[in-house]
């Protein structure tokens, strides 16, 4: 009997062992062996270029996804609500990748009108572009400032721009961009992709209550659409994943920011090469950097007391430098 009881540990013991260590090698797989060309199955045939829709795309994380996606061929379509902005970022990208085919639209997440977005999914169907990816990045969290403070400071109106940026104005372009991006592949193998921008925020932290809350919809949003594209035949070729960054340096989140976070440019580089690997392992959200991904992989492991406690740690930084810089403007 003790034979068999010893027998049955080791095996668990082996089993256990062998998990562990797929496991690593899988992590180890995901985030530094990468494809040589990152997206081509998103890439259509023919000598027009093949555009990602991308919002948000004039600073920060937005941008640093357009810098590598024309930098590996793709065109661009940046989305943004200031027209300067855009059109310094269309600069950019054209001088880095000469010959890079970019295009801007002026959009006000927090404002635009069903109207005002049908009519430019419509436009990008007259205009017979070939868009196989959209990128909703656009976020942040556009309350009076202070913006990192309790929620019963919020106005209604704070709630409701919140809701708007990060939540309803992706929601609404996704339904609106499906039918174009489903659309039957012309060649076998043609595939679409759907890039949500979720956040470590998803979690629930103090202070920014109501920017975790739209997070955690968009993480369960990407992961619903992509069940539902995954069970219809007709929509297989149609590829989801929630992105889920955690602390990176970028014009808009450049206070407080946790030592040896990666910059915009460098995250948006990590996304555009991971991705492939996370679709074929058909996860449904991904954290393209590898220490937001180990962070992701610890955190349910963490009791809830522990948890608030180191999530407060990284907030509470980066509300005192943010309350520092504003008491110092005022």
């Amino acid at each position: 009997m003790a034979g068999l009881v010893l027998y049955a540990l080791a095996a668990l013991g082996s089993a256990v062992l062998l998990y562990a260590g797929y496991t690593i090698w899988d992590f180890v797989a995901l985030h530094f062996v990468l494809p040589a060309r990152p997206l081509h199955s998103y890439r259509r045939s023919g000598p027009e270029p093949t555009y990602a829709l991308i919002t948000g795309a004039s600073a920060g994380i937005g941008f640093g996804v357009a810098l590598e996606l024309v930098r590996n061929g793709f065109g661009v379509i940046l989305l943004g609500h200031l027209p300067d902005e855009l059109a310094a970022a269309k600069g950019t990208l054209e001088e880095a990748s000469p010959g890079a085919a970019v295009r801007t639209v002026v959009m006000d997440a927090r404002t635009a009108t069903p109207t005002a977005m049908e009519e430019l999914v419509r436009s990008l169907d007259t205009e017979s572009l070939q868009v196989s990816i959209l990128i909703n990045n656009v976020g942040g969290n556009p309350i009076e400032l202070p913006p990192l403070r309790n929620l019963s400071t919020y106005s209604c109106a704070d709630v409701d721009i919140v809701i708007a940026q990060n939540a309803r104005f992706m929601a609404r372009l996704t339904a609106l961009m499906l039918p174009l991006l489903s659309r039957t592949p012309s060649r076998p193998g043609e595939r679409s992709l759907i890039l949500n921008m979720s956040s470590a925020g998803h979690v629930g932290t103090p202070y920014l209550a109501m920017y975790g809350a739209t997070k955690g919809f968009n993480l369960s949003f990407s992961r619903g659409v992509a069940r539902e594209l995954s069970i219809n035949r007709a929509t297989q070729h149609v590829d989801c994943l929630a992105i889920i960054p955690g602390d990176v340096l970028s014009q808009g989140n450049s206070r407080g920011v946790t030592p040896n976070a990666p910059r915009w440019d460098s995250y948006g580089r990590c996304l555009v090469r991971t991705v492939d690997g996370a679709v074929r392992r058909g996860m449904r959200d991904l954290s393209p950097y590898w220490k937001h991904d180990l962070e992701q992989r610890i955190m349910p492991w963490l009791d809830e007391a522990t948890l608030t406690t180191e999530v407060t740690k990284v907030i509470r930084r980066k509300k005192d430098a943010w309350d520092e810089y504003f008491d110092k403007t005022r």
